[in-house]
């Protein structure tokens, strides 16, 4: 009987016992409820074939050609009085002011940069460029620097090449367009007098260095090399170095246009009336005055961009 009992036993041991642990359906747990992971998000992929990227930059710029002619200031006009009374009576001289207008003579080119009228500058710009693939994109560029008292424009065509690695992207950029603007510094001669009762009271010269605009459209050429880091899959941030040739405009140069003024230096007797005229001798004064030339030279220059760009 015993036997028979522990042979009861270990049947319900082995059969019994493991249904009562086992589950019933894939919802139902016994002890602790399982987890269920849910898989990880794909990484994105930061730089995409069929892409269009928005840049929105600043830029510095700096000119090819740096400082200045050395040009001296220098009084032009020779004689300097056009015409001139003296009176034998009184010892003073008079110089009528109708015939001494005020003066302002171009005596030549100061600057050496004929682009920005000085050695650097600072700007900005945008460009849209889409990606055909991942390496390969076109685009066109527009981009405003401050010349001397007037702005400098242009807007390009470009091709980019550039090598994705992670989140970063080296990049080659190229194109040719057309600018317009910009400035050139001359020197200038002052010459201003006073009148009082129809005579010159006072005479005041002087030198100033005064923007000459330069406003005939020009070609452009660019080549340059950037860097790219993507922030995020769409928001990335680029700093690029770019070298600007610029051609295209037939050169003019600069045209020294010679002036004489007749006029006579008289010497009167004031004691008479009227003044009795003693002497008059031809006198003309001469000067040349500068006409700025305009074309390409002195023109290049190079940029440097930092900025931000979103891409779709």
């Amino acid at each position: 009987m015993k036997k028979l009992t522990l042979t009861f036993c270990a049947l319900f041991v082995v059969f019994a016992v493991p249904a009562l642990f086992a589950d019933d359906g894939p919802e139902k747990y016994s002890g602790k409820e399982k987890q269920v992971m849910a898989p990880a998000p794909p990484v994105c992929d930061w730089y995409r074939a069929h892409e269009w990227d928005l840049g929105i930059w600043g830029a510095f710029a700096f000119a090819s050609d740096t400082g200045n002619t050395g040009l001296t200031n220098f009084d032009p006009i020779i004689p300097d009085t056009n015409p001139f009374i003296f009176d034998v009576n009184t010892g003073t001289t008079v110089e009528p002011q109708s015939e001494n207008p005020s003066e302002r003579i171009n005596i030549g080119r100061w600057s050496n940069n004929e682009m920005f009228g000085r050695d650097n500058t600072f700007g900005g710009g945008a460009d849209v460029k889409y990606f055909w693939n991942k390496y390969f994109g076109a685009g066109i560029e527009a981009l405003g620097l401050a010349a001397k008292t007037n702005f400098m424009g242009g807007s390009l065509g470009t091709i980019t090449i550039r090598y994705p690695f992670g989140r970063w992207s080296p990049y080659a950029v190229g194109g040719v367009g057309v600018v317009d603007g910009g400035s050139t510094m001359y020197k200038y001669f002052n010459r201003k007098f006073t009148y009082v009762g129809g005579d010159v009271a006072t005479e005041n010269e002087f030198v100033t260095e005064d923007p000459v605009s330069n406003n005939h459209i020009r070609g452009i050429g660019q080549l340059g090399v950037g860097m790219e880091y993507r922030v995020t899959c769409h928001i990335g941030l680029m700093t690029e170095f770019t070298w600007n040739f610029i051609f295209g405009q037939e050169d003019h140069a600069e045209r020294l246009r010679p002036h004489a003024v007749a006029g006579q230096d008289v010497i009167e007797d004031s004691s008479t009336t009227p003044p009795t005229i003693i002497s008059s001798t031809p006198d003309n004064n001469t000067f040349v005055d500068v006409i700025p030339g305009h074309g390409s030279d002195h023109q290049d220059f190079g940029m440097v961009k930092c900025g931000v760009t979103f891409s779709y």
